[in-house]
């Protein structure tokens, strides 16, 4: 597991605080969502621009139900034997979209590595075809596990041709393992490359603050870059229990501008670099970014 710097950082820095807005419209995405019986990534993982997105109704939502077969030592999605896969979910996911007459929609899931065949791509591949047919205007964001990188998982998935396929390194290689015990950093690189070699317009992101250097954090860019990646995001970790991983450090602002600066340097074509950004964060804008390629 990761050291500990020591003193621990148990205070925030100003630049860390948010603006709790639990108005009219957080209040009904809110009961949207219950209305559907869906979930949602930006609750589950208790993500600090709930406020913000879901006060400019957007939201991620999170299918193949709310359990995790992975334990990630960042992440506060319960972990466990998950329910049995859900067929109605894919419209109800479309149905919702229609209503609040999205233009653009992020899709994520849990891992299911207790489907063995598809990890759950059937859904995925259901949920993006739903979607495209009630809602045809809407651009459509897939961020996705790694299906083991099954190789004929990924093709069904692709073959619902999404318009963004994101999947995330989630941080640098050498900590890889003590931050997401379960997953492969190589498996992701390699689920990126195959998704750049179906020419899909691939995204990933990466936390900081888990305990890699500024260096490694430039050559993460480098291996994302290199393999054809189009869309980077970057955001500084928080922890959000006392039982996961501890916050390492955090990251000023200048140095995410960096970052920013190095990835628009070696070629890609979209960077958002912040403390707070997530992987879905502006999501819409960078859509509209490629509009003319989508």
């Amino acid at each position: 597991m990761i050291k500990v710097h020591t003193p621990p950082l148990n205070k925030k820095p100003s630049w860390l605080k948010v603006k709790l807005n639990t108005g009219h419209n957080y209040k009904d995405m809110k009961s949207l969502m219950s209305e559907h019986s869906l979930n949602t990534v930006c609750e589950e993982a208790r993500c600090p621009n709930i406020y913000e997105c879901w006060d400019s109704r957007t939201a991620t939502v999170m299918i193949l139900g709310d359990t995790c077969t992975r334990s990630c030592g960042f992440c506060s999605v319960k972990t466990g034997k998950p329910n049995l896969v859900d067929d109605e979910e894919p419209a109800r996911v479309a149905n919702l979209v229609k209503k609040l007459n999205l233009r653009h929609v992020v899709i994520t899931s849990v891992d299911r590595d207790d489907l063995k065949g598809d990890y759950g791509a059937r859904i995925w591949y259901e949920t993006v075809n739903e979607i495209k047919n009630k809602v045809p205007n809407c651009t459509v964001e897939i961020l996705t596990p790694d299906f083991r990188y099954h190789k004929p998982a990924l093709d069904l998935v692709f073959s619902s041709k999404p318009d963004i396929f994101s999947h995330n390194m989630e941080c640098v290689k050498r900590i890889s393992k003590g931050v997401r015990r379960n997953s492969d950093w190589d498996r992701t690189l390699n689920v990126l490359k195959y998704a750049v070699e179906n020419e899909m317009l691939t995204k990933t992101g990466m936390m900081v603050g888990l305990g890699e250097t500024d260096k490694e954090v430039f050559e993460a860019m480098d291996f994302a870059k290199e393999i054809g990646v189009e869309i980077f995001n970057i955001g500084q970790y928080l922890q959000p229990t006392i039982n996961h991983l501890p916050v390492e450090r955090y990251v000023d602002p200048s140095q995410f501008l960096k970052y920013k600066e190095y990835g628009m340097k070696i070629g890609f074509n979209v960077v958002e670099s912040g403390p707070l950004v997530r992987s879905s964060y502006h999501a819409d804008q960078q859509a509209r970014l490629y509009n003319k390629k989508i």
